[in-house]
């Protein structure tokens, strides 16, 4: 029999009035990270003593339950100050660490490091150097308390006897204690779920219950989706593409030599190449070969992930040989997802904890643990930032390839978060793919110097300008050229106009002709304009963006999609307006193309939906002579003053900064045309590059204030991200923050409106859906706080009380529930409608 006479009366959790007592928490916990921490590629360099005495120091997480103050919270409902993680971590720093010591040799340095990353699992490290706080922390704990932990670790030495940290060195510590607090966190979500490890009394054996325990974890980590036990399947690139014939990019990542160890490989290709594709084919070799155990798709928006949420879902199939992989969507509306949702079976009324793929899906950070996930970037980016449970992300991304598409679409703030975010990728030996149609060279040598120093090499700044091109960065960096796809090689006209009755004299002419026709403005507001403008000479018109209702917005989007897309019908002489969410987001194609000026990576995106799918329309089938990119913007040659857009784009001309609207102006009204993809990198480069064109003196105010604002924006970047090779203790820098204290993302801020009109009942959400949370997520619509500082309808009047009574804390205290009147209006200057959107006087 074990001798654990104090230790049994120590309870870890109740429900439904039984106690479990702490020390069976700690073992279900380890039981559960001894199977978490096989194969994942952050301890796949580790030997096997240290995996174990990590399994050790994860067990200990909750030491800090064997304690008067939590025994007093768990029976008596008496609260204290100093939570009981804050305890583990005196306990293993100031009681245990000789013990451990002693079975595991090492720095003590080294050692605190990792106590930091385990007892830290509520969100962040604990530790605290105050003497007047540590002995407030001890009278927490207790003598008897002490006496109990340190009877706990001898016997849990006793289950783990080879466990051993002698090589472990203090930078060696810091750099795996991202991973090691992660598995924490993972182990602990799983092993807290009461029907997967229910109350167990405390008198039964310790080694009966060990071996029960473990038993208990496989079935757990079963249900829970995390059993990555699929082999990669041995598929042919053709099948995992469902292409007959590869492209050139394809043929690429399928020969070209991958180094041993952490990858990361930067496919530059023009649009509608096929760059998903390659990174599918590419992500495959590498996890083959064991650099993972899935993927990370990370796109720049809710609507990007979406559309490539229902592409992967295609492909995941044939990804795995043994079973269909678990695939997660990651982003702020993934629940309204209606193929997300039938694919998980799950419903919002379910709680956490509720079985297997709900287990995943029920936490955004969770979801970043199946084995195939698609979400927005601002997902993967919230594990370099000092957030709760930021190293959960952390933990899926290591061992899954990140895949970052639209790379180039991100500003300064945003690379540099994301550059972070691949040095922690290498560091912790994960593996990276960057997908890009227009990144200037720039920052391409920053992605790529981030994830070196990763590696541990210094940074290499690379000349090489070919396009399309392949980069493969391990220890050495090999740039391969690639042939382009036929059908992206193209000449694109160029033709400036000077006003929107221009524009729209071009469009309706056009559609009179039979052809699709889009114009792509930069504003919300000017994208209603132009709407009224065409529907008043009776053009068929539609519009597109954001500042719908999330139901309002599918539904456009998809309308969009059955008459522009691929298999699309009834486009003739129809004219889309839309905003820059056709950018990217949907696989849309267009005969004729009206856009304002914009940057020049943002034009080519933009004209990558011109004459698109040339094999369902080729070129005989159109209804006008070729392509040509019809640009609203005034003459470059004539700037008079610093608000030389103004006139033209109306509000559009405030998106983008000046300098890169001139040059990208100057640039493409000089060459006429747009040569594809050869030309693309001079474009880019003649705009972002060292030798761009000089400035007009109106403009050069605007262009030191652009650069202030770089350096701040740069500056903020590095001042919230986490300092990767400090460690999980010093290197998140104080305490953790909620997702909003350290946004992804600056700019203006936004606000959510909740849309609601009335019944006979009272208030209602503007739209319909299965179950009343998801009609009024559908309801919301985001807008900017500024344009809105007065006359919102009051929050506390009696109709508004009674629905947000029904809401979370969270909702009810930032979210702002909008009755729209029979007649659109929302409240003085502004209205909503369910065919233009959220109109702002």
């Amino acid at each position: 029999m074990d001798s654990l006479v104090l230790a049994r009366d120590w309870p870890g959790k109740k429900s439904n009035f039984k106690e479990h007592p702490a020390i069976w928490h700690m073992l279900d916990v380890a039981s559960c990270a001894e199977i978490l921490i096989q194969g994942h590629q952050a301890f796949s360099e580790r030997s096997e003593s240290e995996c174990l005495a990590f399994v050790v120091l994860v067990a200990l997480h909750d030491v800090g339950k064997i304690s008067e103050s939590f025994r007093a919270l768990i029976r008596d409902d008496r609260r204290s100050k100093y939570r009981h993680w804050m305890l583990s971590d005196l306990l293993l720093t100031n009681v245990l660490d000789p013990m451990i010591e002693e079975a595991f040799g090492g720095e003590r340095y080294a050692r605190c490091e990792l106590y930091a990353a385990v007892s830290g699992h509520h969100g962040g490290p604990e530790r605290t150097s105050d003497l007047k706080e540590i002995r407030r922390r001890s009278q927490c704990i207790g003598p008897d308390a002490e006496q109990a932990a340190t009877e706990w670790l001898t016997q849990l030495l006793k289950l783990f006897p080879s466990g051993s940290l002698r090589d472990l060195t203090q930078p060696v510590a810091r750099k795996i204690s991202w991973a090691l607090s992660g598995l924490t966190v993972a182990s602990d979500w799983v092993a807290s779920n009461v029907e997967w490890f229910p109350p167990t009394p405390p008198e039964i054996d310790l080694y009966d219950y060990h071996v029960q325990s473990r038993k208990q974890a496989r079935h757990a980590i079963d249900e829970a989706g995390l059993d990555y036990t699929a082999s990669p399947s041995k598929r042919d690139a053709r099948i995992l593409t469902g292409f007959s014939v590869l492209h050139p990019m394809q043929q690429a990542v399928e020969k070209i030599s991958l180094p041993a160890g952490p990858v990361l490989a930067l496919i530059e290709d023009a649009t509608g190449s096929g760059k998903t594709e390659s990174a599918l084919i590419l992500a495959h070799r590498m996890f083959s070969s064991g650099n993972a155990r899935g993927l990370f798709f990370a796109l720049p928006t809710m609507a990007t992930a979406n559309a490539m949420f229902d592409r992967i879902v295609k492909a995941a199939s044939n990804l795995f040989n043994d079973s269909l992989p678990t695939v997660g969507l990651s982003h702020g509306q993934a629940g309204l997802n209606l193929q997300f949702r039938e694919l998980i079976g799950a419903d919002n009324d379910s709680t956490p904890e509720a079985g297997c793929t709900r287990w995943l899906v029920d936490d955004r950070r969770r979801t970043m643990l199946a084995e195939v996930g698609v979400g927005t970037i601002d997902q993967a980016l919230m594990g370099i930032l000092p957030t709760r449970f930021s190293t959960l992300r952390l933990f899926g991304l290591t061992d899954r390839i990140l895949i970052v598409d639209e790379a180039h679409a991100y500003d300064i703030y945003m690379q540099r978060q994301l550059e972070t975010l691949l040095h922690m990728q290498a560091m912790n030996n994960g593996s990276a793919i960057v997908m890009t149609a227009t990144l200037p060279l720039s920052m391409r040598n920053d992605y790529i110097d981030a994830f070196r120093r990763g590696l541990g090499h210094e940074p290499q700044t690379l000349l090489n300008v070919t396009y399309p091109s392949l980069t493969v960065v391990g220890a050495e960096v090999n740039v391969q050229p690639v042939n382009p796809v036929s059908a992206t090689c193209r000449t694109i006209g160029i033709r400036r106009i000077d006003t929107g009755e221009a524009a729209v004299d071009i469009l309706i002419e056009s559609a009179q002709a039979g052809a699709a026709c889009v114009w792509i403005r930069n504003s919300v507001d000017e994208a209603i304009l132009a709407v009224e403008m065409l529907r008043k000479r009776g053009c068929n018109t539609e519009i597109l963006h954001a500042r719908f209702a999330y139901g309002d917005r599918l539904r456009h989007e998809q309308s969009a999609i059955d008459r522009y897309g691929r298999g699309g019908c009834g486009r003739e002489g129809h004219v889309l307006v839309a905003t820059q969410v056709v950018e990217a987001s949907l696989d849309l194609d267009f005969d004729v193309m009206v856009t304002d000026l914009a940057p020049i990576g943002s034009l080519i995106q933009r004209a990558g939906r011109l004459w698109r799918h040339m094999d369902k329309r080729p070129e005989q089938s159109r209804p006008v002579d070729g392509p040509i990119l019809n640009v609203l913007s005034p003459d470059p040659k004539l700037v008079k003053n610093d608000q030389w857009l103004r006139d033209t784009l109306g509000r559009g001309s405030f998106v983008y900064r000046d300098d890169h609207q001139w040059r990208t102006a100057q640039t493409i009204f000089r060459n006429g045309v747009i040569e594809a993809p050869a030309g693309l990198r001079s474009l880019i480069e003649a705009v972002h590059g060292q030798n761009s064109d000089e400035l007009p003196g109106p403009l050069e105010q605007k262009l030191q204030e652009a650069e202030g604002t770089v350096l701040a924006d740069a500056a903020h970047a590095q001042f919230n991200v986490v300092k990767p090779e400090d460690g999980y203790l010093n290197g998140i820098r104080g305490r953790v923050w909620s997702d909003e204290r350290f946004p992804t993302r600056l700019g203006q801020e936004d606000v959510v409106l909740v849309l609601a009109r009335h019944d006979s009942t009272g208030l209602i959400p503007w739209c319909e859906a299965d179950t009343p949370a998801r009609e009024w997520a559908l309801s919301e619509v985001r807008c900017n706080r500024r344009r809105l500082t007065e006359g919102l309808p009051d929050q506390s009047v009696d109709a508004i009380i009674e629905v947000k009574k029904h809401w979370s804390k969270g909702k009810r205290d930032h979210l702002i529930l909008c009755p729209v009147l029979g007649d659109g209006k929302i409240c003085e200057g502004v209205r909503y409608d369910s065919e233009l959107g959220l109109m702002i006087a």
